[in-house]
């Protein structure tokens, strides 16, 4: 912590040490509104609150939910318009459900449980996330938690990039698309807004934000929030809860240019729900849950799955331009976090193992070591330290804008599977797992899991925009070079000490866009995009009731890559936004991620799946506001394959040709906002289609429907505050559906192998199921 009051100081500096002449640059001019000119209220009439109101839904068609875009790429955006009508839960996954693209499984009817999301087939875990230009997925598994990140009250848009990432994106996993968030500027007023939310299962959220508006002459000014959220599960024991706080310093300086500091904290318990097999779905349905009551033989007892984590975010853009030529960016960033996935273990005592070493260990003190005892066995992140800095300069000399950047970023991530007594009441003594361990006679610790690993990514990059006939063409070029290393230490008993990895990946891309008139235009991109293999290829994992190894290190993996290509076209005016995006992916060593229940803690590992081709054509129209309306259509049509067979043994499994998983055939959504400044309404629906669990599409979950609806009413002004009450709806129909895939396998039924063997089930794979119907009413002032 004392390294990040450091850094935060540090941060803080920088603000005051910018020479007052530099003036604003970007890479992207159309995004200068949009940070300058984030929605807050004005506190005149109710009059000019509607007009502001409308103001703002028009911004974007189809309610926020489609922003006009410019670039090479394809891209979709969500703005606060939108995003202030959804209930103020939801994750980020969730808010980019109805996203050409975005295939969203969600957990629980809040979106206090992450769950998961794929773009294009692409798994969460192949997707950049960033959030004010920090990346946010974990630098070891590149997973992603959204529950950790940005309150959506205080975030200003959400852009999706389908394809690719950019040429300065912070990222060494992304080979599957971007989301990048930014979270609201501060006013320019002084004053706040608090606001409560109740609803089903005792579901409560308090909310407050304050804004100091413009603080004196100094340029300068800022807000903190503090939310609180407690979830009862809708499904099994249990209950989660967490404590926010998201917080910005903007510095304007006198000539446009502009220095901020963001901070986003997040401390969270949470329950695990159990994400049952097909067959335990079909017979159980909502009761495939976590014992409810203990027993000293049940692993399987709720309180022995409570999941504490703590996440803390820092970063501080500057942007600074010299001249009309000649300009800077710069992004220092620094992230922590620590936390637990919670397990439990049968053990016995004669029969501990520590890596692949056994040991007789007198578990509960009764001076014998012939018990079977439970022990609580969490899956552990101490620690992750994690700063880095992306630097780029900008110039501009006729029809070029160079740039060139250079991206650094080191982490150190420690991961330990401690064992510590259960309690009485079946409780672990100690829910973060570090506290009250099982030492052996020697002093050390006893674990199955407990290792050191340090990242260094450095990155150059080059880049050229040129803009010709008017601005009617451009064309982006550019190439990044990007050098990986991992060090890792094994501290568990047998296993290789130190083990590195590295890994060196040139990444060019190429695009144009086309402004055939006012309205119209034509993109298309080459983009190649990589991932490194995750720490889990560092070291094998052990069982720790058999010392056998579960999974198999694998410092040898080659680097997932892909090439994708798009081609598309736009049709923007003051009615409508729409566009056509088809596009094509070529993986090579594609890796997929899967959950693997080890010590009975759903744990992720990847699978090197060979190569894919995934092909298809997005669709989203949204129309600007025609008598307080605002309609929203996405599709998608997605043709994923695998192309090469999977080695089991000494044989292959068929899996050539095969639909990938995640992958469903066919989505789309469609939504309908009402907003007159006063009252406002809307309803989205979603169909996601059938998506395999298995290589050998011998498993799969079936299609599924899901319908939201939302109610609002802006009240008159009452003593200088403005109120605003809202309703929100979540899977009116109460459809009981799986949402998606948690656990792959390669098989889920005997096989006949390409050279005639009999091959095995390879796994069970496992789902998410889906919240039920929901309500949650909010009331919110603004003052």
């Amino acid at each position: 912590m004392r390294t990040s009051i450091l850094l935060g100081t540090t941060f803080l500096g920088s603000l005051v040490c910018l020479p007052a002449h530099a003036a604003t640059l970007s890479d992207h001019p159309s995004s200068i509104d949009k940070h300058h000119s984030a929605p807050h209220r004005k506190a005149t009439s109710l009059s000019a609150e509607r007009s502001e109101v409308i103001r703002v839904a028009g911004a974007a068609a189809g309610g926020g939910r489609m922003v006009a875009q410019n670039g090479a790429k394809s891209r979709s955006e969500i703005t606060q318009a939108y995003i202030a009508k959804q209930a103020p839960t939801p994750n980020v996954f969730k808010l980019l459900g109805n996203m050409p693209g975005a295939n969203v499984a969600s957990a629980d009817p809040f979106g206090m449980v992450s769950g998961n999301m794929t773009i294009r087939g692409m798994n969460s875990d192949q997707i950049g996330f960033t959030v004010e230009g920090a990346p946010l997925n974990d630098i070891g598994s590149y997973m992603a938690f959204p529950t950790e990140w940005v309150d959506s009250e205080n975030l200003n848009e959400v852009t999706m990039q389908q394809g690719s990432a950019n040429l300065d994106s912070p990222t060494i996993g992304a080979s599957g698309g971007l989301v990048t968030m930014n979270l609201i500027d501060p006013s320019h007023k002084m004053g706040g807004t608090v606001a409560g939310s109740f609803g089903s299962y005792n579901t409560h959220r308090e909310y407050v934000r304050l804004q100091t508006g413009d603080i004196g002459n100094t340029g300068m000014r800022a807000f903190v929030a503090w939310s609180h959220l407690e979830e009862p599960h809708f499904r099994g024991a249990g209950n989660d809860h967490k404590q926010h706080i998201d917080a910005k310093l903007v510095k304007d300086w006198e000539n446009g240019s502009r220095s901020s500091v963001a901070l986003t904290f997040d401390d969270s318990m949470k329950v695990s729900y159990l994400n049952p097999s097909l067959s335990a779905w079909q017979q159980y349905g909502r009761h495939a849950n976590y014992s409810v009551d203990f027993s000293p033989t049940d692993t399987r007892y709720w309180k022995l799955h409570q999941s504490p984590y703590r996440v803390l975010i820092l970063s501080a853009p500057q942007n600074i331009v010299v001249n009309s030529h000649l300009g800077f960016d710069f992004t220092p960033y620094f992230y922590w976090n620590s936390g637990t996935i919670a397990s439990a273990s049968l053990m016995s005592e004669n029969a501990v193992y520590s890596g692949n070493q056994r040991y007789s260990v007198d578990l509960n003190g009764n001076g014998t070591t012939n018990d079977k005892v439970m022990m609580y066995t969490p899956f552990g992140t101490p620690y992750v330290y994690r700063p880095g800095m992306v630097s780029k300069v900008h110039y501009t000399i006729g029809h070029h804008t160079f740039v060139f950047g250079y991206w650094f970023d080191w982490s150190r991530q420690r991961m330990l599977n401690p064992y510590s007594e259960v309690g009485a009441n079946g409780g672990p003594a100690n829910v973060w797992g570090y506290l009250g361990n099982v030492k052996l006679s020697d002093g050390t610790r006893l674990a199955s899991y407990d290792n050191l690993t340090i990242t260094r990514v450095n990155s150059l990059f080059f880049g050229d925009t040129f803009n010709a006939l008017h601005n009617r063409l451009r064309i982006e070029a550019g190439v990044k070079e990007s050098m990986v290393t991992r060090i890792g230490y094994n501290y568990l008993p047998g296993a290789q000490y130190r083990t590195s990895m590295n890994a060196a990946v040139t990444t060019p891309n190429l695009g144009a866009r086309y402004k055939i008139d006012n309205h119209s235009q034509i993109f298309a991109d080459v983009a190649t995009n990589f991932r490194t293999p995750t720490l889990n290829a560092l070291y094998n994992t052990y069982s720790a009731t058999t010392g056998k190894v579960a999974t198999l290190a694998n410092p040898t993996q080659k680097t997932e890559y892909s090439i994708s290509e798009e081609i598309g076209y736009r049709y923007q005016d003051n009615i409508l936004n729409g566009s056509i995006t088809f596009f094509n992916y070529n993986f090579t060593n594609r890796q997929v991620a899967t959950q693997v229940t080890i010590n009975n803690a759903q744990i992720t590992q990847n699978i090197n799946a060979g190569g894919q081709t995934s092909r298809g054509v997005d669709v989203e129209i949204g129309l600007h506001p025609w008598h307080h309306l605002h309609p929203y259509v996405s599709a998608e049509y997605l043709h994923a394959t695998i192309d090469n067979n999977y080695k089991v043994g000494s044989d292959y499994l068929k899996t050539a040709g095969k639909t990938a998983v995640r992958s469903p055939s066919v989505q789309a959504s469609v939504g309908l906002d009402y907003d007159d400044g006063t009252y406002f309404a809307g309803f989205s629906v979603k169909y996601v289609g059938r998506q395999f669990s298995t290589f050998m599409n011998d498993q799969a979950m079936p299609g599924y429907v899901n319908a939201d609806m939302n109610f609002g009413y802006r009240m008159p002004k009452v003593l200088n505050t403005h109120p605003e009450v809202r309703l929100n709806l979540m899977n009116v129909g109460n459809n009981k559906y799986l949402s998606g895939v948690s656990g792959i396998a390669a098989s889920s039924r005997v096989s006949k192998g390409l050279y005639g063997t009999t091959i095995a089930s390879q796994g069970t794979p496992t789902y998410y199921v889906a919240g039920s119907f929901a309500a949650l009413a909010t009331v919110k002032l603004d003052f």
